[in-house]
């Protein structure tokens, strides 16, 4: 799925974004809390509609597009979610899933490890194992979409709460994902593991884009000390990025 994104405003959250990402692109948006990454996260989903400017997903405006068209190959993973039932977890995915469940795909199985959960309580989850769960529940929705390659797959703060085996995990996933043709898009406060897991970087400040492409040439120290008003330290090891703090903000 090609997404553009052009002059899009909205409110006091977004400034005049305009940017693109190509089929089959991870895409990381990394920005201060309040930056307006969630939000332009819910435009590109067509939950909020744009004060001004567009947003394209393979060519059509996404307002265009009603909730079922985009349920087929739009996933989102919101940022907060809450079970207001006791359903097994087994339940809880097969509401949204287009098969049985079990089994679960494989690659999910691998990474996210769910299937000792499903007769749990989604209730009685840890946090990080309800956000595995969820991942999974978000994916399951478009698989058929995923296996074709052709799925839009938008994950708002996906690391949140999950153990580092779990993070990298995932960024293994969207590996995968992306390799078969499908797009990830997705926000994190993770600048190194975005910087060396995503195709592209999206910086955002107030709304605004400080910079946006590929990593070895927007995750700099003077891009992230604009996005962030902290100093960094960023060393490049081959295509590694090694990326350090060396004067956060100190409150007198």
């Amino acid at each position: 799925m090609t997404v553009e994104l052009h002059s899009v405003s909205l409110d006091k959250r977004l400034n005049d974004v305009t940017c693109h990402c190509l089929k089959g692109q991870s895409i990381h948006l990394l920005g201060e809390n309040g930056a307006g990454k969630s939000s332009l996260l819910e435009v590109i989903a067509g939950l909020t509609e744009a004060d001004n400017g567009h947003c394209r997903i393979e060519g059509t405006p996404v307002n265009a597009l009603t909730l079922p068209e985009l349920a087929r190959f739009r996933a989102f993973h919101a940022q907060f979610s809450s079970a207001s039932f006791a359903l097994s977890v087994k339940e809880y995915l097969q509401f949204y899933s287009s098969s049985p469940v079990p089994p679960l795909p494989a690659i999910l199985e691998f990474t996210m490890e769910v299937s000792h959960l499903l007769t749990r309580r989604i209730t009685t989850l840890s946090g990080g194992e309800k956000q595995r769960v969820d991942l999974c529940r978000a994916l399951l929705q478009v698989w058929p979409a995923i296996e074709t390659g052709d799925a839009l797959i938008l994950l708002d703060e996906p690391l949140q709460g999950l153990d580092i085996k779990h993070q990298y995990a995932l960024m293994a996933l969207t590996r995968e994902l992306t390799s078969k043709g499908n797009t990830v898009i997705l926000t994190s406060h993770d600048i190194g593991l975005s910087a060396n897991n995503a195709d592209q970087i999206w910086l955002l400040k107030h709304g605004a884009l400080v910079a946006n492409g590929e990593p070895l040439n927007v995750v700099n120290e003077i891009n992230l000390n604009a996005t962030f008003g902290c100093h960094f330290a960023v060393k490049k090891l081959e295509n590694f990025l090694q990326i350090q703090v060396c004067d956060p903000i100190v409150m007198p």
